[in-house]
């Protein structure tokens, strides 16, 4: 019995010893990487001719349009903590500012205009009375919260600024303080005097006592007396980017910056276009001192806008940033892509305004010193001409119903430019590149900027990825086409659509159709940068932010992978019979480097194998560099988990001819090193 137990015993571990083999066997195939098991199974296939490069690649995904919008700039970009600061809101001047009280200390808060008190500035038409009625027990003051909280970290020093005067019934002082929403005090200013007439006051607060960094917390001001007390252009400003004066939110500015942007385009965008110079963007009402900027609201979309962050501080931004600034014009339209009810226009014989603006602007921007606007540039700290070379002349014009009122304004504001400054490039603000625009446009574009979101109705919910060959052809009278806007959203274009990883998919579907025609395209960008969390209304943003942090979209990180990191200098041709995946061929010569770039993004739900194969070269490195961005499509990065869908990278086994397989719903890049450098690049 002993004896036939140990014969069964002996026979397992036998079968045992034998499977071990086989799984041994299969694991070192598999070792040799995926691209080998699905080789035999493959019919799909890439031809990649490296000895033949095209055209230099184009920037693509290597602009941005910024322009105030989902509170990108105030509340976001830039630095600046207090919402309102100029007590301009249209609705409610005083809005956001808050009276703080305790004890038996009271007080009331009111809205002043010219004909109650005499104003900062003729710039300022509202600024905000302080009536302190009793400083008892407890103390009395007026607070602002920032936007939707003021982030305040230990060891941090904030620039406060305000203006402030007095009524002859106030004797006493008054104190700046920063400190969480509870009263608890982590820095404040020594007593300020105010006289009666307008005085500026500044002072640096350095934080301290602060347990935990959260946006709970709140800037103030306390009076010391019973009296009328009156304050305009009241700012604090934290630590910025580059430590630039009037500068940009340091985290938010380093996530632009890794994108390296080639061109920023402002100021938009809607917020340029008008059918009056009354109600759009004015440069000139955004240069010089901050108290001598007029609040105003833009007329399409209703967002306030203080012009702190104005054109000087843009043109800053490009010159930090080693980007080209494209300047938006009006075009004396101001236009509805979803709702003719804001549609209106200029009369022709009423344009001179809108050209002769755009005509000092290239004098503030391009002009010598010994020019009016030139002289007004120096004066505002920046001696050296800002070389503006390239306008875009109105904003989402293309349309039919549209085109032929805009083509006759684009003419005159063309040929006003032109006239003065023949070297300025011009980008026509179409939506048509199939031939459609020669026998309107003639010969006087150079490039034509296209906008694209696929839809007719916000609620709408489609992506990108059927534009791939959009681009295979153009109209030759675009001369070169720039899309300043698009954003695939399976979720829609409403406000707070946050981005996930599918919208990122449609996008790179699209992205690389334009690279692959790089010899057609001058550069694109998407739709918004960056939005407030919850407080937007139109998505998605590549960046969204709250009073403390921030976190990047998939389709941000799409476009870092494929574009920035991973730009080639010229295209590659190729021909390829793959089912699944979507391309774009480079080769990479940048900084010594001699790598093939093969860019795919897999759309479908199952992986495809594909045999790729390079020809016209030899003794390709065996190790390439493999980046993936992949995840489910509804997935969504977010303040609690910025990081879930990011790139990752490895390697992979390469050669002149190999197999590799694209995992379903991917975005792929492919670095291949080649050992020998060919003249042809």
């Amino acid at each position: 019995m002993v004896r036939n137990l140990k014969g069964v015993k002996m026979k397992n571990i036998t079968r045992f010893q034998s499977i071990q083999i086989v799984v041994l066997a299969i694991t070192a195939i598999c070792s040799l990487g995926s691209n080998m098991v699905f080789a035999q199974s493959t019919s799909s296939s890439l031809t990649v001719d490296v000895s033949n490069p095209g055209a230099l690649v184009a920037s693509i995904c290597r602009g941005q349009q910024i322009e105030e919008f989902n509170h990108q700039i105030e509340g976001g970009l830039y630095a600046q903590l207090i919402v309102n600061p100029s007590f301009e809101e249209l609705k409610n001047p005083i809005a956001n500012w808050a009276l703080i009280k305790s004890g038996s200390s009271n007080g009331y808060l009111y809205s002043q205009t010219p004909a109650a008190t005499n104003m900062l500035n003729s710039s300022q038409e509202h600024c905000i009375k302080f009536k302190v009625t009793s400083v008892g027990s407890g103390s009395v003051g007026l607070a602002n919260g920032g936007y939707w909280g003021i982030k305040l970290e230990n060891n941090t020093k904030y620039k406060v600024s305000f203006w402030a005067k007095k009524g002859p019934n106030f004797s006493g002082t008054v104190k700046a303080k920063l400190e969480n929403k509870d009263g608890a005090v982590y820095a404040q200013s020594s007593d300020f005097k105010p006289t009666i007439g307008w005085q500026h006051f500044t002072c640096n607060l350095t934080t301290s006592g602060i347990t935990s960094v959260t946006g709970n917390n709140r800037f103030a001001i306390y009076a010391s007396t019973p009296g009328d007390l009156f304050f305009d252009v009241v700012t604090v400003m934290p630590p910025t980017w580059k430590d630039r004066q009037n500068g940009l939110r340091p985290d938010l500015a380093d996530k632009l910056d890794a994108l390296k942007f080639k061109y920023i385009q402002f100021p938009g965008g809607c917020t340029a276009e008008s059918a009056g110079m009354d109600s759009c963007w004015n440069w000139k009402n955004s240069i010089g001192p901050i108290e001598q900027r007029p609040g105003s609201t833009r007329n399409r979309w209703g967002y306030k806008n203080d012009l702190y962050f104005g054109l000087d501080e843009h043109f800053q931004l490009c010159e930090d940033l080693r980007a080209e600034p494209v300047y938006t014009t009006s075009a004396g339209m101001s236009e509805g892509v979803w709702s003719k009810r804001w549609f209106a226009i200029c009369p022709l014989d009423k344009m001179q305004p809108i050209i002769d603006d755009v005509l000092d602007l290239l004098e503030y921007c391009n002009g010598s010193t010994s020019t009016t606007w030139g002289a007004k540039r120096a004066a505002n700290g920046h001696p050296m001409p800002y070389n503006l070379k390239y306008i875009e002349i109105g904003n989402e014009h293309g349309l039919d119903a549209e085109v032929n009122d805009y083509s006759p304004r684009y003419a005159m504001v063309r040929s006003a430019i032109l006239a003065r400054c023949p070297e300025i490039k011009i980008m026509y603000n179409g939506r048509r590149s199939t031939g459609e625009l020669s026998h309107t446009l003639g010969n006087t574009v150079d490039f034509t900027d296209e906008h694209f979101y696929n839809l007719d109705d916000l609620r709408l919910k489609k992506d990108l990825s059927g534009l791939y060959n959009k681009y295979d052809s153009i109209d030759p009278a675009c001369k070169k086409i720039c899309v300043a806007e698009y954003a695939s959203s399976a979720n829609g274009h409403g406000g707070n659509v946050i981005g996930n990883f599918g919208d990122a998919l449609g996008d790179a579907v699209f992205m690389l159709g334009c690279e692959k025609n790089s010899e057609r395209m001058w550069w694109t960008g998407y739709g918004n940068y960056a939005g407030f969390s919850d407080h937007s209304d139109f998505g998605p943003c590549i960046v969204w932010n709250d009073a403390v942090s921030c976190f990047a979209s998939p389709s941000y990180y799409m476009q870092k992978m494929l574009f920035t990191d991973n730009q080639g200098t010229r295209v590659l041709p190729f021909t390829q019979n793959a089912t699944n995946c979507y391309w774009s061929a480079s080769v990479d010569t940048t900084s010594g480097r001699n790598d093939v770039l093969l860019k795919a993004a897999n759309n479908k739900g199952t992986s495809e194998t594909v045999n790729i194969t390079l020809t016209g070269v030899n003794n390709v490195n065996p190790e390439g560099r493999y980046t993936i961005l992949t995840g489910a499509l509804d997935a969504e990065n977010s303040h609690s988990d910025p990081t879930k869908i990011i790139p990752s990278t490895g390697t992979f086994i390469a050669g002149s001819s190999f197999t590799y397989t694209f995992p379903a719903n991917s975005v792929n890049v492919l670095r291949i090193g080649l050992k020998n450098r060919y003249n042809s690049f």
